[in-house]
């Protein structure tokens, strides 16, 4: 979310249950490292400020799709005509280090009436690490990371985590939720956020959810029939997460519960979720404690299907996930403790990540870990008495 506005706002019930599940004694984590990230203010001479530099071996390279669902109106809206539409941002694995690159945030312009001037002009100063509109490398098929933002918030904020995610080889859809968040479309409107328009915390659910399905609807078509032959056979669609951060987990969690094309799901700091609300979530699921999110519900552990990782990170604000603390920081000990608490978050999603779309092996995720930077507690479901 926006960093004027980083306070996310929920209409469902919490409740805290007692744990059923057996977990190991802890252990000491394997320390992050941090060799990746420039201590100093990463700015150039002319004041420009460099995102944390990915710690994959591919270049990034990163193109935008505007997708209206004729089958849903938008309900934010009174006109019958207006369908729901969503702009989505994707990452992606490349060769081809040529050419510019990409900014931050398009058409940041049309954001001055919405963010204060200071925040414009820090957006305006950001250096990625993508290029638009490359190719992938020839025969392979990457995996599929969905991306739901924050309250107020667009995909933007969240280039470190995606950029990181496709120098690892992933591709990374960062999906903007018109009405959720605060988002700029093709005819130069920005969105206010709101949930007027909703009757129920289950619309809510449902509406958002069905975002992140129409965006794999289009992924589908794209990797049999890309009329730009970018994506055309290039997308691993039996291996695809869902990420949600605060509230875009309405999205993307509720999205799992529906979806069984989503292999693994990842909750970012979303708080005032209830085991009701986490029926039929059976994929695999990356819980982090930032600031807000209480621990999984213990109902929901007792049915689960498939193994929980409660990562609780130390010292670290709701915002952490995002760019904006790095981006905004006054001095290079803030920007420092930020890109830690940024590489913290990229290295566990990439472990976990890679366990479920990759089946790699990670000591990071084995068993339950405990250090001054870090918690980890790991569920694992019962059958028949036998910790599987």
């Amino acid at each position: 979310m926006h960093p004027t506005t980083r306070w996310a706002k929920f209409h469902f019930a919490f409740a805290v249950f007692a744990i059923c599940f057996e977990i190991s004694h802890p252990r000491t984590c394997v320390e992050a490292n941090f060799q990746n990230i420039d201590t100093r203010k990463s700015q150039t001479q002319l004041g420009q400020i460099e995102l944390p530099a990915p710690t994959g071996p591919f270049a990034i390279a990163t193109k935008t799709y505007h997708w209206v669902d004729r089958s849903r109106i938008e309900k934010a809206t009174s006109s019958p005509q207006d369908y729901r539409q969503l702009v989505v941002q994707v990452w992606y694995p490349t060769e081809d280090r040529s050419g510019p690159l990409a900014p931050y945030i398009p058409m940041l312009e049309a954001y001055r009436h919405i963010w204060g001037d200071a925040d414009v002009e820090i957006a305006g100063r950001v250096i990625t690490h993508s290029r638009l509109n490359k190719k992938p490398p020839p025969g392979t098929k990457f995996p599929v990371v969905l991306f739901s933002h924050g309250w107020q918030g667009t995909r933007s904020e969240y280039t470190s985590i995606a950029e990181d995610l496709a120098s690892r080889g992933y591709v990374v859809i960062g999906i903007d939720h018109p009405y959720m968040g605060r988002v700029l479309l093709p005819d130069g409107r920005v969105t206010e956020a709101t949930e007027d328009q909703f009757q129920s915390p289950e619309e809510i659910q449902q509406y958002y959810a069905k975002d992140v399905q129409f965006t794999i609807d289009n992924i589908t078509r794209l990797d049999t029939a890309d009329p730009d032959d970018t994506f055309r056979g290039r997308l691993g669609l039996s291996r695809i997460a869902a990420i949600g951060h605060s509230s875009g987990f309405v999205a993307a969690g509720t999205a799992c519960t529906l979806d069984r094309r989503i292999r693994a799901c990842v909750n970012v700091d979303a708080p005032k979720f209830s085991a009701a609300q986490l029926v039929g979530l059976y994929q695999p699921l990356l819980w982090i404690r930032l600031e807000r999110a209480g621990p999984p519900p213990a109902e929901f552990l007792k049915a689960a299907r498939s193994s929980v990782y409660e990562l609780r990170i130390t010292g670290a604000k709701h915002s952490s996930v995002e760019d904006w603390d790095y981006l905004e920081a006054e001095s290079p000990l803030q920007r420092d403790v930020a890109a830690k608490q940024l590489q913290l978050i990229r290295k566990y999603l990439g472990a976990f990540l890679g366990a479920q779309l990759r089946g790699e092996k990670s000591t990071l995720l084995e068993e339950n870990c405990s250090n001054p930077e870090l918690t980890l507690t790991v569920y694992r479901p019962k059958r028949n008495g036998v910790l599987h």
